[in-house]
């Protein structure tokens, strides 16, 4: 008998011990309720911020430019996904937004110890820079020495250039040649206004185009002078990013006037390279690889086909020697605003002069 009230006992504990355990127990599935739903909102007020990041660099890029306009238009993305108190900074030089998204989360096990609501944040950063990947491309490349020339001259103004068409290097006038015998500065300004064949290129994409993720109409392996025709009149669909190495052709052989006079007054976005021979060889016969180091911007002002530089004077009489030079160019000029890619992304360096623009989330 005095072994059962021993036993009686030990029952009475052990329904106190379960009681007490299945109460902390029940404590803690509560308190997970309570940490998970924070997450939750967590989560949704990351998809808010970066929804309000994207829109106002957006803003700032595709749209007005205008910073009053972009941070409207981020504390209205944010609010739509959910945010209910909304922080937008500028940083980077004003490319940059920043944007913070907050809203109360419900509390279950909190609230018994009063705490109804904790705030719930999350922050983000979008920027508008220097596109580092962009697609929609022009099939014309500039080397860098050539570019950084031109926009220290102040060509992204409204000031004319020309580019030569052709593909035989001993047809080239050689601009950039201290002992070329020609007068490259067209416009009497003391300025080369004329890029010549080592200068620029003929880039063929269809060997660094995603077929899958980008298909191209006008993509046929060869270099075909109807493939480049068809990209100067509707751009290229390819994705490039930089650094790249690119095949192309040193010229035309055939005419593209009227797809180039198709996009007069069009700013088209074109590859700049530092260097050439980058893969040693090209799937293009006779031509070259470009190492494309950036973008830039052009404005298309036409094809001129019978296009003349003359000799430079004779230092003793003053006059010309004949023939000038003659052949097919293309008219341009650097678009000092810069070009946009809606598909291509960037580092977050803020915008160049005459450069491409593009939005990406950067925190």
């Amino acid at each position: 008998m005095k072994t059962g009230r021993w036993i009686v006992g030990e029952r009475g504990q052990t329904l106190i011990i379960v009681a007490v355990a299945l109460t902390v127990l029940l404590m803690f599935v509560a308190l997970a309720i309570d940490v998970g739903n924070m997450y939750q909102v967590r989560r949704q007020m990351q998809n808010a911020a970066d929804a309000g990041a994207l829109a106002g660099a957006r803003e700032l890029c595709f749209g007005s430019g205008d910073r009053g306009q972009a941070e409207a238009r981020a504390r209205e993305y944010a609010q739509l996904n959910g945010a209910e108190d909304v922080e937008v900074n500028f940083i980077n030089g004003g490319w940059t937004v920043n944007v913070v998204a907050r809203i109360p989360a419900d509390m279950y096990v909190a609230d018994i110890m009063g705490i109804s609501t904790v705030d719930v944040g999350a922050e983000a950063a979008a920027a508008c820079g220097s596109a580092v990947s962009a697609c929609g491309l022009w099939p014309v490349a500039f080397s860098e020495s050539t570019w950084n020339y031109l926009l220290g001259q102040g060509y992204g103004c409204g000031q004319r250039f020309f580019v030569w068409t052709g593909d035989n290097l001993n047809d080239s006038p050689r601009c950039w040649d201290p002992n070329t015998i020609y007068d490259c500065d067209v416009n009497d300004d003391g300025k080369i206004d004329f890029v010549d064949i080592v200068s620029r290129g003929w880039l063929d994409f269809s060997d660094v185009t995603d077929v899958n993720l980008y298909p191209d109409a006008c993509s046929k392996p060869g270099c075909g002078e109807s493939e480049l025709a068809c990209w100067i009149e509707d751009d290229s669909p390819a994705k490039i990013t930089v650094p790249s190495c690119i095949p192309g052709l040193k010229g035309v052989k055939a005419g593209v006037k009227d797809e180039v006079n198709s996009r007069i007054n069009d700013f088209v976005s074109i590859v700049i390279f530092d260097s050439t021979g980058c893969s040693g060889t090209s799937s293009c016969p006779g031509g070259d690889t470009y190492h494309a180091s950036t973008f830039g911007c052009i404005r298309v002002e036409g094809w001129i086909q019978n296009f003349e530089l003359p000799q430079k004077p004779d230092p003793v009489t003053g006059k010309r020697p004949q023939p000038p030079w003659k052949g097919s160019v293309i008219a341009a000029s650097i678009n000092c605003p810069g070009c946009t890619t809606d598909c291509g992304e960037t580092g977050g360096a803020p915008p160049e002069k005459g450069g491409v623009r593009a939005v990406s989330l950067i925190k």
